[in-house]
């Protein structure tokens, strides 16, 4: 099977982004990328602003700096009905450039799914120094096969819990249902901007 890492679409202007974590979950952010339950905790209203700067145009999967996954209604039910995998839809609002809150349901989707299946022997990668079996940044991703589940279209991955694996077949109907904002990178170009170059543009 192939997968894909789930990054965000830069190549459209038009898309808004969000930049800044709301104070409301500021104090516990950490815990949102570790495929770890924050339903006891997250409160229940959370506001998003847009990003100045940015696009205007609210896609189904807003682009963050943040590392979340912040989703639309029609996604959520994609992500509910195309696969067994485990989500918290934790629903937030979006507040636009004019302030003004939009009507449109959004959740954040917190995956607690994760598998470690990193093939450390044809990755390259920098381990993480804080925590142990962690990685911190990649320069090529290899992903073990045989380490999913043949059922697993879309988890964690366990040695970068904030990173979302999805499989083909879920990316492709994703897409087919016209569902924008997020980028299915091939994996032979993931971390491709940290590997070394042999020539530069002088």
């Amino acid at each position: 099977m192939i997968y894909h890492p789930w990054t965000d679409d830069e190549s459209d202007d038009s898309y808004a982004w969000v930049n800044k974590i709301p104070k409301e979950i500021e104090p516990k952010d950490y815990t949102l990328n570790k495929g770890i339950s924050v339903r006891e905790w997250f409160p229940s209203e959370v506001i998003f602003d847009f990003a100045p700067h940015k696009g205007i145009m609210p896609a189904d999967s807003i682009p963050n700096v943040l590392g979340l996954h912040i989703v639309s209604e029609k996604l959520r039910q994609l992500l509910e009905s195309e696969t067994s995998a485990h989500f918290e839809f934790l629903p937030v609002q979006l507040r636009n450039h004019k302030k003004k809150i939009l009507s449109e349901a959004y959740y954040l989707a917190n995956l607690l799914d994760v598998v470690t299946c990193v093939d450390r022997t044809h990755s390259d990668f920098t381990a993480d120094e804080l925590s142990k079996g962690k990685i911190r940044l990649f320069r090529k991703l290899v992903l073990d096969t045989e380490k999913i589940k043949p059922d697993a279209k879309i988890f964690r991955l366990g040695e970068r819990p904030r990173l979302v694996i999805v499989r083909e077949d879920l990316a492709r109907t994703i897409t087919e249902a016209g569902c924008r904002g997020m980028q299915w990178m091939a994996m032979k170009d993931f971390g491709a901007e940290y590997r070394p170059r042999d020539n530069y543009d002088l």
